[in-house]
């Protein structure tokens, strides 16, 4: 197993690489910014240095606490039975069936790596539920039975059918489940900041904050298989420069898609062209455009210091988008 996670968590692309050397470059020859905001970019990630000039606070409740397990709960298990019923292995014979035909069109490296990802999803399922039960919640038995993985709200024909026979649209939806759980955990986690000592809260935002991480790997795997199946395919986010939000960065290609699916692709990278950060200064709101922060010609020209800074930001979604997208995969 330990193999298999090294294939994920250690196959970074030599773009992205290329990309955080030229931030570190930038911040050499003269980023004029704190320590902590440099090491920030240094990570490659403009969100984290802006947050560290930031004096934003967020307090939370034990309310506020279990509703973000809850809420999580219900996305990882969504994702770990999807990938239990591409992979033959749900519980539920249905759904097994439902992805016969698109199975056996997954190459051997790519099984090995959604393999790794499904464990890791029902790790995160069990952890969850355990965490539920700790704050005095109640965490439900979710089955393959629950989720609809077409979109259609328990049909079976919905927006998203063709990922039970076509490998393409499988990724390109295993993707954007991907994506939808590290946006809708960038959301949540600021309802867990600024706890008051409370060992229990700092063990679930520690817990979060690496979940997040965990789903954004598995979101950049699964470009990696993409791109190496499709080259000349633009797959944007942890692969290439992004130039734009919506169905460009989802990198749809040439996929011919329903409009209902194109409709839910929209929906999911929405704001992924986004350059601004609102950050507060202790007495006022200030926004800043990360594609005009100073001295960082070394990056290019315009358009590609825009679509590096669209690159560095992972925009949240809120709970209320979130339920929106997931809503159409969970069966009544």
């Amino acid at each position: 197993m330990e193999s298999q996670q090294q294939t994920i968590l250690g196959g970074v692309d030599p773009e992205i690489m290329d990309r955080l050397a030229t931030r570190r470059e930038a911040i050499r020859k003269g980023f004029s910014l704190s320590s902590a905001a440099a090491v920030g970019l240094t990570m490659g990630s403009v969100p984290v240095a802006l947050a560290a000039l930031s004096r934003e606070t967020f307090a939370q409740t034990p309310s506020d606490i279990l509703g973000v397990l809850q809420f999580a709960f219900t996305l990882e298990n969504l994702e770990n039975e999807f990938y239990k019923a591409v992979l033959g292995t749900s519980a539920v014979a249905a759904q097994n069936s439902a992805f016969a035909g698109v199975r056996g069109q997954i190459p051997a490296a790519a099984r090995e790596s959604i393999e790794v990802i499904q464990r890791h999803e029902q790790q995160h399922v069990d952890f969850l539920r355990t965490a539920i039960q700790s704050n005095g919640g109640s965490a439900p038995n979710f089955t393959g039975s629950d989720f609809d993985f077409t979109g259609g709200n328990g049909a079976g024909n919905g927006p998203f059918l063709a990922a039970t026979t076509d490998l393409d649209v499988l990724l390109l939806a295993s993707q954007a489940f991907e994506d939808t759980g590290v946006r809708a955990y960038k959301g949540q986690i600021p309802l867990l900041l600024n706890n008051t000592g409370d060992a229990n809260a700092n063990m679930v935002l520690e817990s979060a904050c690496r979940i997040e991480t965990v789903e954004a790997r598995h979101a950049s795997r699964i470009r990696r298989i993409r791109r190496q199946r499709n080259p000349g395919l633009t797959v944007v986010r942890h692969s290439g420069y992004i130039l734009g939000g919506g169905l460009e960065a989802a990198g749809v290609g040439g996929l011919a898609l329903p409009a209902e699916a194109v409709a839910a692709l929209t929906a999911i990278y929405a704001g992924e062209e986004n350059t601004v950060q609102v950050t507060w200064n202790g007495t006022q709101e200030l926004r800043i455009d990360a594609a005009n922060l100073p001295n960082t010609d070394v990056i290019g020209d315009a358009t590609r210091k825009r679509a590096a800074a669209q690159f560095a930001f992972d925009a949240p979604l809120t709970k209320e988008q979130v339920l929106a997208i997931v809503n159409p995969f969970i069966v009544g």
